[in-house]
C-alpha cells in the first residue's frame, strides 16, 4: 500500500511539474533573454500577478517570419511544457496559433490571448509594422496570418485592446492615423477581427465594448461576428498585456 501511495504522489508531482503558465510576447523584443526563461521584462508586473505555480517566459527575437519559415514556431513548440496555459500578446498569439495548427494541442491546456494579432493586421499590408524585410511584417499580413486554419480544440480566451481613438495608446496624433487603416473597432495596431479570434476579416463591432458608438467607427450595428471554433471573447475593454493577469484572476 505504501509503495502504491508513493507512486501516486510521484505521479501527481510529475503532472504538476508538466503544467506551467508560459508567456509569449509580441514583436520587437530583442533585448530580453531568449528561449524558455524567467526574464519577464516585456510583461512588467502582469506576468507575476494572479498566477500560481510555475511561470516562464518564452522569448523570441520579435521580428522573424513565422508563417513561411516556421523555425521560430518549431522552437517554441519544442520548448513548451506539456499541457501549458499559454498567455500570449499580439504577434505572440500568431506563433501560438501556428504551433497548434502544425503540431496539435497536446502541449496546450488553454490559451489566453491579450490584444492578439493571430489574424494579422492591415497595417502590415502597407509596411507600417516595421521589422526586417521578409520578416514578421510579412507574417502579419492578414492574407498570410489567415492562410491556415485557426480552429482549435484548445480553449482560447480573447481580450481586446482599447480603441486607440477613444483611449489613445499610440499618441493623440498617431492613433487616429493608424486606426483609419484598420476596419471596425481596433486598438490602434490590430482590428477586432484579429484580436478577438474572428473567422474572417471584416468590420467588426462588439456589444461588450464600453468606449464608443459603433457608427463612429464604420459599423452600422453591433456585430460580434463568427469566431473560429474553440475561440471565445471574454473581455473587450482591456488593453495591452493586462488580460493575461486579469484573466488569471478569474481562473482562465
Amino acid at each position: 500500500m505504501k509503495k502504491i501511495a508513493l507512486m501516486a504522489v510521484a505521479a501527481v508531482a510529475l503532472s504538476s511539474a508538466a503544467n506551467a503558465d508560459v508567456y509569449v510576447h509580441g514583436k520587437g523584443s530583442n533585448k530580453y533573454a531568449r528561449g524558455l526563461t524567467t526574464d519577464f521584462g516585456y510583461w512588467g508586473g502582469y506576468a507575476t500577478a494572479n498566477v500560481s505555480g510555475a511561470k516562464q517566459a518564452w522569448n523570441w527575437d520579435g521580428e522573424s517570419e513565422v508563417i513561411s519559415n516556421s523555425s521560430v514556431v518549431s522552437a517554441y513548440n519544442s520548448a513548451l511544457p506539456a499541457k501549458s496555459v499559454v498567455r500570449c500578446h499580439s504577434a505572440g498569439c500568431l506563433i501560438m496559433a501556428r504551433a497548434i495548427q502544425l503540431y496539435g494541442i497536446a502541449k496546450f491546456a488553454r490559451v489566453v490571448a491579450g490584444a492578439s494579432a493571430e489574424g494579422g493586421s492591415e497595417l502590415a499590408n502597407i509596411g507600417s509594422l516595421g521589422g526586417l524585410a521578409g520578416g514578421l511584417n510579412n507574417s502579419l499580413r492578414p492574407s498570410a496570418a489567415r492562410s491556415f486554419s485557426h480552429a482549435t480544440g484548445a480553449p482560447t480566451y480573447h481580450g481586446g485592446g482599447s480603441n486607440s481613438e477613444a483611449v489613445p495608446t499610440w499618441g493623440v496624433l498617431a492613433s487616429p492615423l493608424t486606426s483609419a487603416t484598420l476596419p471596425g473597432e481596433d486598438d490602434g495596431a490590430v482590428a477586432y477581427h484579429s484580436t478577438l479570434g474572428k473567422a474572417s476579416t471584416g468590420t467588426w463591432c462588439d456589444g461588450d465594448s464600453v468606449w464608443y458608438n459603433p457608427a463612429s467607427y464604420g459599423c452600422t450595428a453591433w456585430n460580434k461576428g463568427a469566431q473560429y471554433s474553440g475561440h471565445s471573447a471574454r473581455e473587450i475593454k482591456y488593453w495591452g498585456h493586462s488580460p493575461s493577469a486579469s484573466f488569471a484572476a478569474r481562473g482562465w
